[in-house]
């Protein structure tokens, strides 16, 4: 099977073409011959050989991309933006113009496609790394598979208020959408209960 591309795109060709060529040169074909026989260019079938020749494989070489100069500085770049993560570009700059960048041959400019724009952290207790704090964290999870659901309890709330109604509506092109809601203090009641495997309590 041939898979033809677009215009001005490359041809595609099925794996098992790719292989029904080589074979037929392994056993004694000319290229000239092959691709005649195969309906495919010359240099398809000189390429397609040399590379089982080089390699030992009839797959194809990966198309597309090129490989970033950034790439070998992997390791410091990933690095520099964890230590420590809420850094600025100015002081990840400076960094990166001493130390293990500069003896690496790396130049950093204000900005980097590598490092991401500023992103919301997700803050996390310190006392988490305390080794008495991660012991009584692993011991916890072991035992949550020993719990009976039925002595579990949970408090949960929600609420409902005057001034929850929907913002957004339909109406004719041009014209605004009018809508009545009540006015003044908003009344809010709020309803907190006790949550149980098989019904709820306490409410």
């Amino acid at each position: 099977m041939i898979l033809l591309g677009g215009e001005g795109m490359p041809k595609s060709y099925s794996a098992d073409l790719r292989k029904r060529v080589i074979e037929a040169v392994a056993s004694g074909a000319s290229r000239h011959e092959v691709a005649e026989l195969f309906g495919i260019a010359v240099s398809t079938a000189v390429k397609w050989w040399q590379h089982w020749r080089d390699t030992g494989s009839a797959a194809p070489k990966s198309r597309g991309g090129s490989t970033s100069r950034l790439e070998e500085h992997t390791t410091l770049i990933l690095g520099l933006v964890k230590e420590p993560p809420d850094s600025t570009f100015k002081e990840r700059s400076q960094r990166c113009a001493s130390g293990e960048f500069a003896a690496a041959g790396a130049r950093c400019g204000g900005s980097s496609s590598v490092i991401t724009s500023p992103l919301k952290k997700s803050l996390r207790a310190a006392e988490r790394q305390r080794a008495d704090v991660a012991r009584a964290r692993r011991r916890w999870i072991r035992e949550q598979g020993l719990l009976d659901p039925a002595h579990l309890v949970f408090i949960d709330e929600t609420a409902v208020s005057t001034n929850m109604v929907r913002l957004y509506g339909r109406g004719p092109r041009g014209a605004r959408v009018i809508d009545d809601v009540p006015q003044g203090t908003w009344k809010t009641i709020t309803f907190v209960a006790a949550l149980r495997h098989d019904k709820m309590a306490a409410a």
